[in-house]
């Protein structure tokens, strides 16, 4: 089951992240947020994941993985997606479940472009923005909203 999140996350729910980012690989070091011109590995620096959700950031999880959206808790124009999944099918569900939760936002991917994962983000609306050396910039426009689960608070 996936969950949706946007606020303070429990002791029981960090627990749980915590130990999907111990059993997945970063294999293509995707799973970054970068401040000031650094990349910083979230599995490295779960108190960034952590305090981004309780300033408005969201994440999606589940056994299928991490699906994190940065950039509501520092009110950036682009919101960037970052993903930490096993495989593409995995990584195909956070994506679809992300779809129908935040349609009225324009959502950003920076990817490798070697990543499996990729393909995943092309087949859910994302679409090509730009070339990026080794990697790949994609955009989701909004979308129409079809059916909302609201976050738990």
């Amino acid at each position: 089951m996936l969950l949706f999140k946007s606020a303070t996350l429990t002791k029981k729910e960090k627990s749980i992240i915590e130990s999907l980012l111990d059993i997945i690989t970063d294999f293509y070091s995707d799973f970054y947020i970068t401040k000031e011109n650094l990349r910083l590995y979230i599995k490295e620096n779960t108190h960034l994941l952590y305090g981004g959700i309780s300033k408005g950031d969201k994440i999606i999880y589940g056994e299928e993985g991490i699906l994190f959206i940065h950039g509501f808790s520092d009110q950036s124009r682009r919101k960037y997606v970052k993903i930490l999944s096993d495989n593409a099918e995995n990584a195909s569900k956070l994506i679809k479940f992300l779809n129908l939760q935040l349609t009225d936002i324009e959502l950003y991917v920076k990817i490798k472009k070697e990543n499996p994962i990729l393909k995943s983000f092309q087949i859910n609306k994302f679409k090509f923005v730009g070339d990026r050396g080794k990697e790949i910039l994609l955009c989701r426009k909004p979308i129409e909203d079809i059916f909302k689960i609201e976050p738990k608070e």
